[in-house]
């Protein structure tokens, strides 16, 4: 079997399934709608995350790497992990869930089906992304005002938690995560990547 490397394409959103070259009767934005239109559904919350951080940011890039060793790259070549949490969850509710987001060190993917023998944290910033809503009837994490956000340097995580492999909201404001809203991602973001090409 030959070897090679899969290029994600870019897909119109109006691109019909096909059959034998026949044109069906839908299309790849009626497979989005279908996997993809509960937000608050854990995955698809941790994909729109993702996606918001992208679009606060001004990351360009043109699709989701599912295996990447962090989330993203600025031009300045500090990469980002983003996490997700949520108080409001897809099924039935007793109680709010507590937040708490995966800090792990990973192996490194290094490409055919390889991994670094080491553990690290990958990235140079975590952004914690929190839907921090807590009305069930009114919850859309489209609307970004109900988003909360947490960043911190990797080096900071690795200096006061080492291999600790989880954080809540209260561990990160004591380590001095910097709190923000939509409104000023980019701009306390920008910052902590200056104070990163300095250091």
């Amino acid at each position: 079997m030959k070897t090679g490397e899969y290029k994600t394409p870019d897909i119109n959103p109006n691109e019909a399934f096909k059959l034998k070259s026949k044109k069906l009767d839908f299309n790849i934005t009626d497979f989005w709608k279908w996997t993809l239109s509960d937000l608050v559904e854990n995955r698809n919350r941790g994909i729109l995350a993702e996606f918001i951080v992208k679009e606060a940011l001004q990351i360009k890039s043109s699709s989701r790497i599912e295996w990447d060793s962090y989330d993203f790259e600025t031009v300045k070549g500090v990469r980002i992990e983003v996490k997700s949490s949520a108080y409001i969850q897809s099924w039935k509710q007793n109680e709010y869930s507590t937040i708490s987001f995966n800090i792990k060190p990973t192996h490194k993917y290094t490409g055919n089906n390889q991994f670094s023998e080491d553990k690290k944290r990958q990235s140079d910033v975590y952004i914690f992304c929190i839907l921090a809503h807590q009305n069930f009837n009114t919850i859309n994490p489209m609307c970004l005002e109900q988003w909360e956000f947490y960043m911190i340097k990797t080096k900071t995580l690795d200096k006061e938690l080492k291999e600790q492999q989880t954080i809540r909201i209260s561990t990160l404001e004591i380590i001095g995560a910097i709190k923000c809203d939509y409104n000023n991602l980019k701009k306390e973001f920008d910052k902590l990547e200056q104070e990163l090409s300095i250091n």
